[in-house]
């Protein structure tokens, strides 16, 4: 009897995790991206090893709602927002989320990169882009692609692994009007800025309680 009731526990929790993740046979990590609804807009912005990142154009503190994807799955979690450095604003919830990894070396021409980005929340967008190399532009700058970009669309590397890696969040659209360097760019909040961030001396260790929830998740949070 313990056999067969161990044999449709199995099978119902497998039944489940090919529900949630919709068949799919490993993680699905292809959208780390977020959107996140604060109180004075919204955001574009990125599920980061470091968190969910966001530039704070519309709030840097204060209430937030998170839409991100957890595999193929749309999810939407309520938070809270910090500013932790670097330009960049975390939208920190409770539960786990697509964690993409920052890249570790200096991007090289050769790297693929694609801009992405939810609208809705509920799919993504995805335009390919590349470094701009064009002398007379320094920093962290991508040529202008066919479509426009939105400000807080997620920077990554396809890695070798077939893995998407964080390069940074686009922070806005840099024209030149005249020289060898004419033309339309993006900048991004890139690698300098990830450096500031990790510089930002924080409280370690912390102190953590469990937190209950309406779901019945139980996750420990900072006291």
């Amino acid at each position: 009897m313990r056999h067969l009731w161990l044999l449709t526990l199995t099978l119902a929790l497998s039944s489940c995790s090919a529900w949630f993740f919709s068949g799919v046979p490993k993680v699905d990590r292809s959208r780390p991206v977020a959107l996140v609804e604060t109180t004075g807009g919204v955001e574009f912005g990125a599920a980061t090893e470091f968190g969910v990142l966001t530039l704070g154009r519309t709030a840097v503190e204060g209430p937030c709602r998170v839409r991100y994807f957890l595999g193929p799955t749309p999810i939407v979690e309520t938070g809270t927002l910090a500013a932790v450095g670097g330009g960049f604003v975390r939208a920190e919830i409770d539960l786990k989320t697509q964690h993409a990894r920052a890249v570790d070396r200096p991007l090289l021409p050769d790297d693929e990169l694609v801009a992405m980005w939810t609208p809705d929340g509920r799919s993504e967008r995805s335009v390919a882009v590349e470094l701009a190399l064009t002398e007379g532009v320094r920093g962290d700058a991508l040529v202008a692609p066919a479509e426009p970009l939105p400000t807080g669309a997620a920077v990554l590397r396809k890695a070798e692994d077939g893995n998407l890696h964080f390069v940074g969040l686009v922070a806005g659209r840099a024209i030149v009007d005249g020289g060898p360097a004419a033309g339309t760019y993006y900048v991004f909040a890139g690698c300098d800025r990830l450096r500031e961030m990790l510089a930002k001396p924080h409280a370690h260790p912390v102190d953590v309680v469990p937190k209950f929830r309406p779901d019945d998740i139980r996750v420990m949070k900072r006291n």
